[in-house]
């Protein structure tokens, strides 16, 4: 037979319940297996006259994805800690999640996983409860910015805008600089204050009462190999910084702010800058000069992401 047909056969096998079930049971093989071509009907019968070894591998295969789905829940610590104090069989979850995926095998691309199975516990009425919808909307945040940074890592990080700026080595002319949003940086708002569940990302209770106010949250990963960290922002901040996804200046931002006055544009700026979450515009015009990594993940290991307290922004 032919290799390649053998194996891609097998693969469809491992991500196919329609062909596993016939390879595995002999009773649903009276079914006409509707796609398949005699040759490979023939590769099937193979497998189907070894069921044994030919089930163990179809299981093998199948709970080291199961397994890959959960590590990757690692890098996103309050998503892992809502599955795993939600009193559900967190393997059949993950199972559940695996299968409805059709097995895909993201292979050493955790974040990829991540997202998918951040997703798919949206969609779970056991998490539809307001606050749990805010954890997962932030953590589907965090990963698309890790992801976005896996494509296009910046050559300055913010704690380096940040050095820079508090130096005094980036523009300080603040009334003729243009300002944008750092790549490294996105926000998100929550209908809850989750302030208690950020600064306790592994232990915190689920269960827990909380008050039910709009809050913005800055997500951030401060250097290359950092977890992600946050910072709560007033109302006005965000504002600042979601107008900021394009470059503007202080008379710019104070239109845009309804007319605040000049000083407290600059107080919020300089509070944005000293995180290196906002830079000036040339600034980012040299980072868009670096070589960006062609990849799909950023290079960050599992220990490394974890929550952190939210700083307090203006």
């Amino acid at each position: 037979m032919d290799a390649q047909l053998v194996w891609d056969t097998w693969r469809r096998v491992l991500t196919d319940d329609r062909l596993a079930n016939w390879v595995m049971d002999p009773n649903p093989r009276a079914q006409d297996l509707h796609g398949c071509t005699a040759t490979e009907l023939a590769i099937l019968a193979d497998y189907a006259g070894t069921p044994a070894p030919t089930e163990s591998n179809i299981g093998m295969y199948r709970r080291g994805l199961v397994r890959n789905a959960l590590g990757a829940l690692d890098l996103v610590p309050l998503t892992r800690r809502l599955l795993h104090a939600s009193g559900l069989d967190i393997e059949a979850v993950a199972a559940e999640f695996v299968q409805s995926s059709g097995y895909a095998d993201n292979g050493p691309y955790f974040w990829r996983t991540a997202a998918a199975f951040v997703a798919y516990l949206t969609g779970r009425p056991e998490f539809f409860a307001r606050a749990r919808q805010d954890v997962l909307a932030i953590d589907a945040a965090a990963i698309a910015l890790a992801r976005g940074l896996g494509e296009y890592a910046p050559p300055t990080w913010p704690n380096t805008a940040a050095e820079a700026f508090s130096a005094g080595t980036s523009p300080r002319n603040l009334r003729s600089t243009r300002f944008v949003a750092h790549p490294a940086a996105t926000m998100i708002s929550s209908s809850c204050d989750l302030t208690p569940w950020i600064e306790s990302p592994f232990d915190f209770d689920p269960g827990q009462d909380l008050e039910a106010s709009e809050r913005h949250w800055l997500i951030y990963l401060p250097a290359a190999e950092a977890g992600h960290e946050y910072a709560e922002l007033s109302q006005r901040a965000a504002r600042l910084f979601d107008v900021l996804r394009f470059p503007k200046s202080l008379v710019e931002l104070s239109t845009a702010l309804n007319d605040v006055p000049y000083a407290n544009v600059l107080s919020l700026i300089d509070s944005l800058a000293s995180l290196g979450v906002i830079v000036g515009e040339s600034d980012l015009r040299q980072m868009s000069m670096g070589q960006g990594r062609q990849k799909d993940d950023l290079d960050l290991s599992c220990h490394r992401i974890c929550g952190s307290a939210p700083h307090e922004t203006a």
